[in-house]
């Protein structure tokens, strides 16, 4: 499928970035001596270290259902993110660490116009990058995709403070305005770790989709005017891709072709709404009495 192959070129590409990006910002902090460099080269690195970890996972989450594994791969992208995630709030945390230190024992940033200069071909490499990935996740909507492109939004920013805080502390000759803004990168990468945490975790549990996506579907189900309702209603995500389950009432005097024709078509409806769902329907005659344990939303 066209669509694996775009997931699977956009993680290698963010490989080749990272190592490129690595090895400029390595340099920058040899240079300068910069907490902010430094700060922006520790996550690159876990960028490098979650593609090659979202790399591996892509090729496993994309394999088809086989007799081990009948719902698919697709948990294998919710557990890269969530190992991913895990290590940028472990980097956040190590910056603020450097940089509290820094503040503590000042120290004067050197050749700070060598790397702003560096920075910007870092951010020219970036950039490249996140419209390509913008272009995958917009194909595909792959989670594995858009974490990364999330990785690299963070590292675009961070370049750009990275950027003004030496412009900033040469212009001003200060000691104080590098690991204060290195501070500040660390903090957003946590918050930003932290949204991609909750994302993976709720996955991982099988948590019901949101409000809004269970709305669409009710108004999808009930838009049939032969449907008397439906209930048992049970959602999920693995990775990017959706499982959807419900018992659809009918009039029970309908025949098992009728029945099973209006199913298919609202089968039909549901996925084009949500793209690569897995939908099942099992129809009730309406009005039997039975145990239903989730009543429609």
């Amino acid at each position: 499928m066209r669509s694996n192959f775009l997931i699977v070129r956009a993680v290698f590409a963010s490989i080749i970035v990272a190592l490129l990006i690595i090895i400029a910002k390595i340099i920058g902090w040899y240079i300068t001596d910069s907490p902010t460099i430094l700060a922006s080269l520790t996550d690159s690195l876990l960028d490098i270290a979650a593609s090659l970890i979202n790399f591996i996972a892509a090729k496993y989450a994309l394999q088809p259902p086989d007799n081990e594994h009948r719902f698919g791969h697709g948990k294998a992208e919710d557990l890269a993110v969530f190992a991913q995630s895990t290590f940028f709030s472990l980097s956040g945390i190590f910056i603020i660490v450097v940089s509290i230190k820094r503040i503590i024992h000042p120290k004067l940033i050197e050749r700070g116009f060598v790397g702003i200069a560096i920075m910007l071909i870092s951010i020219l490499i970036t950039v490249v990058l996140i419209s390509y990935q913008s272009y995958v996740v917009h194909k595909t909507r792959s989670s594995i995709v858009k974490a990364d492109r999330l990785h690299y939004s963070v590292d675009l920013l961070t370049n750009i403070a990275v950027i003004i805080s030496l412009y900033l502390s040469t212009l001003f000759n200060s000691k104080i305005i590098d690991p204060i803004f290195a501070l500040f990168i660390a903090i957003y990468i946590i918050y930003g770790a932290g949204r991609l945490l909750s994302t993976a975790f709720r996955n991982l549990m099988d948590q019901e989709l949101q409000t809004s996506e269970k709305r669409k579907l009710d108004k999808i189900i009930m838009s049939h005017p032969k449907v008397k309702g439906y209930h048992d209603l049970k959602t999920r995500y693995a990775g990017r891709k959706p499982f959807i389950q419900f018992h659809l009432e009918l009039d029970g005097k309908m025949s098992l072709y009728a029945s099973h024709t209006i199913a298919d078509t609202i089968e039909e409806k549901i996925k084009d709404r949500f793209q690569g769902a897995e939908v099942i329907i099992h129809q009730d005659p309406a009005g039997i009495k039975e145990k239903k344990e989730f009543l429609g939303l």
